[in-house]
């Protein structure tokens, strides 16, 4: 696992004038929460943005806290503006060193099968993985090979080989990927199209029947 160190300072300050403060200077709050307590920073939104587009919300994170103090963390939590869908706050967990920590990681197709060159459908149900294991064993990604794999092939949890040090949280019988026919894909997608036209149309008023008339 590489190493991901992020620079960041303690703030003294609270609430919104602070953060918008902040924020004009380059900078977002971020909070630090686990076992050592609770600490309140902040850190340049350019370096946080990088480090994030790099690995993602799975990762450990080394925080450099004013250059004395070291803590390995995960983002807990983060908040985006609704309007410019920057980041504007971040959570930070610290992780407790010997102690097994629970985490999603993400699954990276690898390869191209030989049932989509032959015109199937790679069909991804799960993009990431509950796992639990220490901090120093967690993988950047679980890598799923589907080179091998035909037409109506499929990868369940159970066939996901990881390192005996990592448990794997998830129904083994539950489908990863599997290579879809094009054919039975069309089938379904014009049955859905069909069904949604159906509950859209309008009904069909029934003109009401006149009553019979009487013979003289």
């Amino acid at each position: 696992m590489k190493d991901h160190v992020l620079d960041i300072q303690l703030r003294e300050g609270t609430g919104k004038s602070v953060a918008r403060k902040l924020r004009s200077d380059g900078f977002i709050p971020a909070v630090l929460y686990g076992h050592r307590g609770t600490k309140k920073l902040s850190l340049r939104i350019l370096d946080f943005e990088n480090l994030f587009l790099e690995i993602g919300e799975h990762s450990i994170i080394t925080l450099n806290i004013d250059g004395k103090e070291k803590a390995e963390v995960i983002v807990k939590d983060y908040q985006i503006d609704p309007l410019k869908k920057n980041i504007i706050h971040v959570d930070f967990y610290e992780i407790e060193k010997g102690k097994k920590l629970r985490t999603e990681i993400p699954i990276k197709v690898k390869g191209t099968s030989k049932g989509v060159k032959k015109g199937g459908i790679l069909e991804v149900f799960i993009r990431d993985l509950e796992i639990e294991c220490l901090p120093k064993d967690i993988p950047d990604s679980i890598v799923v090979d589907v080179t091998d794999l035909e037409v109506g092939d499929s990868i369940h949890v159970k066939d996901i080989k990881v390192d005996e040090k990592i448990h794997m949280h998830a129904n083994p019988e539950q489908v990863v990927l599997t290579i879809g026919s094009p054919t039975v894909i069309k089938a379904a997608e014009e049955e859905a199209v069909e069904a949604e036209a159906a509950e859209a149309a309008p009904e069909e008023e029934i003109p009401e029947q006149e009553g019979k008339s009487q013979k003289d």
